[in-house]
């Protein structure tokens, strides 16, 4: 196994990196497609640090050619879940998620799929612009 590589169980292994600095990462400006219309699509369920939670992905705006791979850029948004003291996982009525569904006219989370939103920038804690979506 090289010193970059995770073994099959997924689980992370300490390494050493040798020639380590700071490189070049490559920017995009999405202010360009602020404002474009897409549908969502897709809505996939993650179970993360924190917990459980739902990110919500439009159709691809964009696909930026340059370095090793195309980049598909696609608006996103994550909505968290939580667990109620019986271990049943949902959302609540004032939660960012639950005031979402209601902004969306929809009762789940998987109903969103195939709805038109609207393209935003969002600045994150670093700085960098990503796209979102109303």
């Amino acid at each position: 196994m090289s010193e970059t590589e995770f073994d099959e169980s997924g689980k992370d292994e300490e390494v050493h990196l040798k020639n380590t600095g700071e490189i070049e990462l490559p920017t995009i400006d999405v202010s360009k497609y602020v404002g474009n219309k897409v549908d969502i699509e897709k809505v996939t369920e993650h179970k993360g640090k924190f917990g459980y939670y739902v990110k919500v992905q439009t159709e691809i705006v964009d696909t930026i050619e340059g370095g090793k791979k195309p980049i598909e850029l696609r608006g996103s948004r994550i909505f968290g879940l939580q667990e109620d003291d019986e271990g049943n996982t949902g959302w609540g009525k004032n939660t960012k998620l639950g005031l979402y569904l209601k902004k969306m006219k929809v009762k789940h989370y998987s109903e969103l799929v195939g709805k038109e939103v609207v393209c935003q920038s969002m600045t994150n804690k670093n700085g960098v612009d990503f796209l979102t979506f109303n």
